[in-house]
């Protein structure tokens, strides 16, 4: 009898097939070793792995087309050498089974009795069955989603799961497969000329109507051409783009040509099956490679640029050694029975793998850690250790998780229905998350476990077309034929659109105001070559390494970055816009050993790394000759970091690797976590404790303060709709796409004051009514950035324009900008001055002129400023660049961290502690102040409230009361315009970032902003990582934020759709 349990509980990472490396019969694609994609480098030949499409449904299918030149003498229906997913059957020969597989793979089997009704392969990791239908026989390949393939008279009838969904396979009379059912009404019909596959369409069983009962073609996914010697000659998708093959006599592959316009030729050695390819070139320059063979298990690479690897394989087609383009070499050994034991890195570390009798493995011995043990149950992992901590796992009879504990004995759930089909996930605090399903697996409704529902639906191609999310708001999608994304209407209304080229790459990007982006691709690669903006002006690359990695970027003004890379293809070396150097070296394991940074004066900036045997970084040398060492725990966590001149950061872990304490200098952080590992409780520097409650699924519903409430908070789908502060309450309301709307400040049920925010289609911020400073209107140009303010209650107007590179002009100045390479040189009556890396050393505004310098260490932070007015100020680091000490006049103030955020600053006559908002889970913590705590200790901190704007940067700050004790207004790139003339000051700005009286600036992190000129002092630290401009704070002020300082990537990256990574982030309440 046919059991799915015993053949999933069959090891998924046995060994490779043991297979003589010269044998017909090869090993599975993805194990082969292929090099530049379809060069296996065991045994020379070319694998073409392409997708044509898929069948949906609750046992999804991908109709695959396979080419191999070790099966050019086979045809299968797509002609010489090609196979497709379904091109399965069985052999008999005598007492034995050979199974045929879609890649031509060929496993050996004795033929099942009733007395042995299952056998397996271990070698080929495979087993087969006699099935519950007379002749019946079904084939399983082990694997993290088990397919069992069922065969009456060596033909493929059934394909399943282990809760025995099913894809029927129907056949014409010829015994040809004419059609894959999911019998869910969804199918793939296959079309022939003759013995040929000239066609796949996806196909609708219709229940009703005029075509009632029967099957409807929706879409032909892909239709094949052959040439006189039927072979296959060209495939053609959905949208009507074509790529073409070319072969030799013997159907070996010659060429093949995207449909894109790209070309990939092969050249070999020896002919027909047993072909091995030597040379393997495209039509593009920076692609080439020859292969020379011994008859040992050897082949040596070499590529267009010089470069070389090599690898080795033992007889049985095992990988053993490798030496990489870099000069690195590995190492891998196996045991008798082919399981991995050993592998080596580049530099000597050791990796260690441990089995049991069945082949499972049981230990795991990384470099530099504790082992990882693992322990079965029925076949399946029922347990995970490692160190004191252990994971354990419940499963149901088809070996789907139904209850994870982790090793604090906190349980979460899992249930499925009949079809395998998750229904819930009971976390431990006992919420429930709920999905609906259809017939075909798409999920119709997702229940979230404060009770609010998402909702989808889907066409008949299975491609979702509407999405509600939890407040009511719908986005509708639409799609090409090939399924790529090609409108999306906003729940406003308002739409995005996209056109693509034959390699699905973005050709044009029209935005919800009807403005487009161009793209362009030269060469016929799928590399975008230019980018034409919405104004006119264009980005520039170019792509000359031989991997097509990014190699130069021309902005809009014509100036060059450049990057060179080793053979490997790690940056080596890049040039800035402005010509700064920096050039890095590697470990033979690709890890960075050296930066040097060249000054324009000629001078160099050398930071050293040197690494354990796991690759961690252990002591960073500056170029001051400073030694900061890191040091870890067993199980690999940084438990320390000792820069010598400050007392070591140090920390401590749970069982579950969350930090538990920190100690950082003069205090402590100590943290403790609910049920689901969300934040309870956090213990202050000054001893103040931070209670947080949290509804069931997780949303805030208090934090209290020493044991008293510090504010309340009521969230509906995850926005935050009443917050009480004090006496006062703050209600919040939000647009269709959850940005702030409206922000009413009451005490006790009287209107105190509010704000109101309106956006433009393009969700850009248009008009801020404010009860208390009267309306602000802004305006944008074509690329989205700022380019005026108007108040309704003075004539204090600002306007801005940018230059091409994005560089701010400020009007209503007597003088005029100017910029070399993004460094701004002159504004107005000042002046400025630059060392040799970029950083601003002075400014001399006026006439006589006012001089300001600035100071900076070896890792250009911002060291000393020498004001005007001749104060002292000096400023100091902790060994992870976090600012903890500023000294002005003799008067030091002490910052305490956690995180990136500020939490506490100290000086002599003031103690304050900032809270922050909550994040959503996995997301990284807020930047938004939600209370300041002025005083030390439980006995003094008195809590005052932040009011915000819809970016976050604090306009009142009230007391328990409602008093304001502080109020601003800021110009459009947040300098102060006016501040109450209350006493109490507080430093918050936008978010990140901390006023400095003394100069002017505010602290941002990991870098100093200059918000008289809305730029940073120094280039940015992520270099080509931060954006086109290294200078700029971000395109647009009134919707974006950089609370770290470092980065501002939209323009660099060049992408059809830009996303903005987790530190720049889209402001919205």
């Amino acid at each position: 009898m046919f059991d799915p349990q015993k053949v999933l509980a069959c090891h998924a990472s046995g060994p490779l097939t043991q297979v003589h490396r010269f044998a017909t019969s090869i090993d599975t694609i993805e194990r082969t070793a292929p090099h530049n994609g379809p060069v296996s480098m065991v045994t020379g030949e070319v694998s073409l792995a392409l997708t044509d499409g898929t069948l949906d449904g609750i046992l999804p299918f991908v109709f695959t087309r396979l080419y191999r030149t070790r099966a050019v003498e086979l045809d299968s229906g797509l002609g010489f050498g090609w196979r497709h997913s379904l091109s399965q059957h069985l052999e008999f020969h005598g007492e034995q089974v050979l199974w045929i597989d879609a890649e031509n793979h060929r496993t050996p089997f004795p033929w099942p009795t009733t007395a042995r009704p299952m056998i397996r392969n271990k070698l080929s990791r495979a087993a087969i069955y006699l099935g519950e239908e007379p002749g019946e026989l079904i084939l399983a390949q082990a694997g993290d989603a088990a397919r069992f393939f069922h065969f009456r008279d060596g033909r493929l009838t059934v394909i399943s799961d282990a809760y025995d969904n099913r894809l029927t396979v129907q056949r014409d009379g010829l015994e040809r497969i004419q059609r894959l059912d999911n019998g869910a009404d969804r199918a793939l019909q296959l079309r022939y000329d003759l013995k040929h596959l000239v066609a796949v369409d996806y196909q609708v069983f219709q229940r009703c109507g005029p075509e009632a009962h029967t099957w409807r073609t929706e879409q032909t996914l892909a239709s094949y051409r052959y040439d006189a010697r039927q072979r296959l000659v060209e495939a053609t998708n959905a949208v009507g783009e074509s790529e073409r093959y070319d072969y030799d006599e013997q159907h070996v592959i010659l060429q093949r040509q995207l449909a894109g316009g790209a070309s990939f030729f092969w050249a070999w050695e020896r002919s027909g099956k047993t072909a091995r390819c030597v040379h393997h070139w495209a039509s593009f320059a920076q692609m080439e490679a020859r292969y020379t063979w011994d008859d040992q298990g050897t082949v040596t690479v070499n590529n267009a640029d010089g470069s070389q690897e090599v690898y080795v394989h033992d007889p049985y087609a095992r990988w053993v050694r490798q030496i990489g383009l870099d000069g690195g070499e590995q190492h891998k050994a196996y045991d008798n029975l082919g399981r991995l034991i050993f592998e080596q890195d580049a530099l000597g570390a050791v990796t260690q793998y441990h089995y049991d009798e069945a082949g499972r493995l049981i230990a795991l011995h990384a470099p530099d850690e504790a082992p990882t043990s693992y322990k079965y149950r029925h076949g399946f992992l029922h347990a995970r250790t490692r160190g004191r901590a252990t994971w354990s796992y419940q499963r149901n009879a088809q070996g789907d998780i139904t209850a994870v504990t982790d090793p604090d004995g906190q349980i979460t759930h899992y249930g499925y229905d009949s079809l395998g089909r998750l229904l819930t996930i009971r976390f431990p605090d006992q919420s429930i998350h709920r999905f609906a399903w259809n017939a075909l697996g798409q999920l119709l409704k997702e229940t979230l476990p404060d009770g609010s529902q998402r909702m989808f639906s889907y066409d008949a191609l299975g491609r979702r077309i509407t999405g509600q999310d939890e407040h009511g708001a719908i986005t509708r999608y639409e799609w090409d034929a090939v399924g790529r994304l090609s409108r999306t209407t906003l729940p406003t209304g308002v739409c995005r659109a996209w056109r693509y080229n034959a390699y699905g790459r973005i050709t044009a990007e029209t935005d919800e105001l009807g403005r487009v982006t161009r793209y362009e691709y030269a060469d016929d690669l799928h590399l975008i070559s230019r980018r034409i903006n919405p104004d006119g002006s264009a980005l520039k690359y170019r792509y000359d390494h031989a991997q097509l990695l990014l190699t130069e970027i021309e902005n809009e003004v014509g100036d060059t970055y450049r990057l060179d890379y080793t053979p490997g293809g790690l940056i080596r070396q890049e040039t800035a816009f402005d010509g700064r150097r920096t050039t890095y070296s590697y470990d033979l394991n690709g890890q960075l050993l050296k930066k040097t940074e060249f000054g324009d004066d000629g001078s160099q900036l050398v930071t050293g790394y040197q690494r354990g045997s796991a690759g961690r970084l252990r002591v960073k040398t500056l170029p001051d000759g400073v030694r900061v060492e890191y040091h870890y725990d067993t199980l690999g966590r940084l438990v320390s970091v000792d820069d010598g001149r400050d007392p070591p950061l140090q920390f401590e872990y749970d069982l579950q690797d969350r930090l538990i304490t920190e100690h950082q200098g003069w205090g402590i952080l100590r943290y403790d976590y609910d049920v689901c590992g969300r934040l309870k409780c956090l213990r202050l520097p000054d001893a103040c404790i931070l209670v947080y409650h949290h509804a069931k699924g997780g949303a805030l519903t208090a934090i209290d303060l020493n044991g008293t409430p510090l504010t309340r908070h009521r969230f509906v789908g995850g926005r935050e709709q009443q917050r009480q502060q004090g006496l006062l309450l703050s209600e919040y309301a939000y647009d269709e796409h959850g940005r702030l709307q409206a922000h009413d400040i009451s005490q006790k049920q009287r209107p105190q004051y509010r704000r109101e925010y309106a956006y433009s289609a393009k969700g850009n911020l248009l008009k801020v009514t404010d009860s208390r400073h009267g309306s602000r209107r802004y305006q944008y140009d074509a690329l989205d950035r700022l380019t005026g303010v108007r108040h309704a209650r003075d004539q204090c107007a600002e306007h801005f324009t940018h230059d091409p590179a994005g560089n701010l002009l400020i009007h209503g100045r007597p003088g005029p900008c100017v910029f070399q390479g993004n460094r701004l040189q002159r504004s107005d009556d000042s002046w400025y001055d630059y060392d040799a890396f970029g950083n601003l050393i002075r400014e001399r505004r006026g006439l006589p002129p006012q001089v300001t310098e600035y100071a900076y260490d070896s890792q250009h932070r911002l060291i000393g400023v020498s004001p005007p007015d001749g104060k002292s100020v000096s400023y100091r680091y902790d060994a992870f660049g976090r600012r903890i000490h500023k000294t002005v006049d003799g008067y030091t103030t002490q910052y305490f961290w956690q995180d990136d955020r500020l939490i506490a600053e100290s000086g002599p006559r003031h103690y304050r502690s900032y809270i922050y908002e909550r994040s959503e889970p996995g997301e990284p913590g807020s930047f938004r102040p939600l209370a300041l705590l002025d005083g030390k200790g439980r006995a003094h901190a008195c809590p005052y409230y932040f009011q915000l704007d819809h970016l976050g940067t604090p306009q009142e700050l009230t007391g328990h009361g409602g008093a304001i004790v502080w109020s601003a207004q800021y110009t459009a790139h947040g300098k102060l315009r006016e501040s109450s003339r209350e006493r109490f000051e507080q430093p918050l700005r936008f978010q990140g970032q901390y006023f400095d009286a003394e100069s002017g600036l505010h602290y941002n992190r990991h870098r100093y902003y200059h918000p008289d000129f809305g730029r940073f002092l120094t280039p940015d630290p992520l270099r080509s990582g931060g954006g086109l401009n290294p200078y700029r704070y971000t395109r647009n002020p009134m919707g974006w934020v950089d609370p770290l300082g470092s980065g501002d990537p939209l323009g660099l990256i060049p992408s059809g759709s830009i996303q903005a990574p987790d530190v720049l982030t889209v402001a919205s309440k």
